[in-house]
């Protein structure tokens, strides 16, 4: 549906405007937490008004009005519904809500529509068991609900569960022909998955042209379990916010016909972990599950709040599924990095996608390089001669080779069939990037100079693809990182990655923090440069508190220096009802002679685990200096 809208919202991204025309039947907002989704919501109920639409809006607290508050004595404290709602003041009702984007007269709708009740009550009787009744006494009407085996009826308002609440009044407006477009924020409040769904499935029934008795309905969610994407023009329907910039959306695909083929073969198995994508600040889109929990453990252990900072580690099945989601992020806006294996140098799309990135052709032709695919095809070249050399070697003139040479070299020479020269070179590729220093004592100085030519174009490329935020596995691929496989590193058994990585699993959930961060440093070094170095520092949040009491003690110690350990623990100068939570006395000693004291004291576990170190300040200590 045409409809032009032009907002600018100046807190959120200054003198930017958004602008769009074309709105689908139904448009879903994305992003993250605090991007300005309600702000715009409220600017597009407005603008959609004065375009003429019936236009209804549904903010965060829609059942606030709904919900029961008590006070001590079991009475309503803060409801001016109490009674239920007044009839003379209907219009009054439907007016506010209107206002303020609330559905407290939801109940008025279907009261006094009968085709809405019998909508509604089907639903809540065929689905949820239940039967609605409504109730007009004394002037003010109440909804009544009843278990269709118990048949005792009990008061909506008061007595049932939000969930209900919220489908109760959601799908009377989503039925009411009263209006042709609705606008809701975070439907899925108070809904189980299966309810989303289910909610998202009335909304699809009834979206459509309005000339036709239809609504358009724009959705604003955190919840993957809302989004409906089928194929490439689904996502034309989405609108994703961002800190600092305007929306983004996708008027066009810039896709070849080869990529839009792929991304709707992606989109038909698309799954709720992978819309996330959709809500995350920064997405990594990795290869397979198992590099995904991997990369996640490792993160946990080191106390890195990946959630918090927006980050979400997405597997994606492939490192071609990589190329196809890492260039949708671009089409829509969304910065994003990704994780793959050494092999996409070799094989995949995604070589084509870095190379055609500004950032690539800029940073190569400042090297005096080809460009990315030209550098490539050399590597390529380079690896496969490489590989035919060592293949002629002749294993009685190997010295003492290691078991990883040894591997490597058994697995080259038995490589046969229609691709072979394409997993001679990846191999050998790998084996370059791995024991280049062993190869070297085996070949001649044509070859040394081959090998050294093959490591510094590798470099260039893997640079091309960090500087786009496209990570390589430099060691292959993520098994080669494990340190409890010890089998053969260029053959590992696609059927037993699974059995390997839980082996790994348990050994990594044994670590300590400092073994973690030994064994696995490549790894380590590589999630810095994806996600955010924010770590949770609760022993900086501890000396902050404790910078208090220290100045209590030294103040006590000012006024009489002849205080002890156990006048501490009861001078109400030095608070210790309330710092004795966080911390244990240990000792107090003092020499009234040079005026100068040393206390000690230790943190409690439920605050710092593992920590069984004693703190100490004395009368010098600056409070607001003191670290743990």
């Amino acid at each position: 549906m045409n409809i032009p809208v032009d907002i600018q919202i100046d807190f959120l991204w200054g003198d930017q405007h958004f602008k769009k025309d074309n709105w689908g039947d139904i448009t879903y907002i994305v992003g993250a937490n605090g991007t300005g989704k309600s702000v715009f919501a409220e600017q597009l109920k407005k603008q959609f008004k004065q375009k003429g639409l019936k236009v209804r809006y549904f903010g965060a607290d829609r059942i606030a009005n709904l919900a029961s508050k008590w006070d001590t004595t079991g009475h309503l404290a803060t409801d001016r519904n109490q009674k239920g709602l007044d009839i003379g003041s209907f219009a009054s009702y439907k007016s506010q809500s209107d206002e303020l984007g609330q559905s407290i007269d939801a109940l008025i709708e279907l009261q006094s529509k009968l085709d809405l009740q019998i909508k509604v009550e089907t639903i809540l009787s065929d689905v949820f068991h239940k039967e609605l009744t409504f109730q007009e006494k004394g002037g003010f009407l109440n909804v009544l609900l009843a278990d269709k085996t118990t048949q005792k009826p009990y008061d909506l308002k008061k007595n049932e569960s939000h969930g209900l609440k919220e489908i109760i009044t959601l799908l009377t407006f989503i039925y009411n022909d009263d209006y042709n477009c609705i606008i809701l924020d975070e439907p899925e409040l108070n809904l189980h998955p299966q309810f989303q769904q289910f909610i998202l499935q009335e909304i699809k029934k009834n979206a459509g042209n309005i000339e036709s008795g239809k609504k358009i309905f724009i959705i604003l969610t955190h919840s993957p379990y809302m989004l409906d994407i089928n194929n490439s023009d689904d996502l034309l329907n989405y609108i994703v916010f961002h800190k600092g910039v305007i929306p983004s959306f996708i008027s066009s695909y810039g896709f070849d016909a080869y990529q839009l083929d792929r991304l709707n073969r992606l989109l038909m198995r698309i799954n709720t972990n992978h819309k996330t994508l959709f809500f995350a600040s920064s997405p990594v889109f990795v290869e397979g599950y198992i590099d995904q929990q991997l990369l996640n453990l490792i993160e946990y252990k080191r106390d890195i709040p990946l959630g918090a900072e927006g980050v979400s580690i997405i597997d994606v099945g492939g490192k071609d599924e990589v190329d196809i989601m890492y260039t949708l992020c671009q089409e829509l806006g969304i910065t994003t990095k990704a994780i793959v294996d050494l092999d996409a140098l070799f094989e995949g799309k995604i070589r084509q996608t870095i190379a055609n990135r500004p950032e690539s052709s800029k940073y190569l032709a400042k090297q005096g390089q080809k460009e990315l695919m030209a550098t490539i095809g050399d590597l390529q070249t380079l690896s496969g001669e490489i590989a035919d050399f060592l293949i002629a070697l002749d294993p009685s003139n190997l010295k003492n080779p290691s078991t990883e040479f040894s591997d490597f070299l058994d697995t080259l020479k038995k490589i046969h069939g229609e691709h072979a020269l394409k997993t001679k070179r990846r191999l050998t590729f790998l084996a370059v990037q791995r024991i280049s220093d062993e190869i070297y004592k085996y070949i001649d100085d044509t070859y040394k100079i081959k090998l050294s030519r093959a490591k510094a174009l590798a470099a260039y490329a893997i640079k091309c693809f960090e500087l786009s935020n496209v990570y390589v596995l430099s060691k292959g691929e993520i098994e080669n990182y494990y340190s409890t496989y010890t089998g053969n590193q260029y053959a590992i058994a696609d059927n037993n990655k699974t059995d390997y990585f839980l082996a790994e699993y348990d050994s990594i959930r044994a670590l300590s923090q400092e073994q973690l961060l030994a064994k696995y440093s490549d790894l380590v070094e590589l999630l810095d440069k994806l996600c955010p170095i924010t770590t949770v520092d609760i022993k900086r949040m501890v000396a902050i508190k404790l910078s208090d009491w220290i100045h209590g003690v030294q103040s006590l110690f000012h006024i009489n220096n002849s205080i002890t350990k156990e006048t501490i623990e009861t001078h109400p100068k030095t608070q210790w009802n309330t710092y004795k939570r966080i911390i244990d006395l240990i000792e107090f000693t003092s020499d009234q002679k040079t005026n100068a004291f040393v206390c000690r004291f230790q943190i409690k576990s439920q605050l710092l685990k593992d920590c069984d170190t004693i703190y100490e300040f004395t009368q010098d200590t600056v409070p607001s200096q003191f670290l743990l």
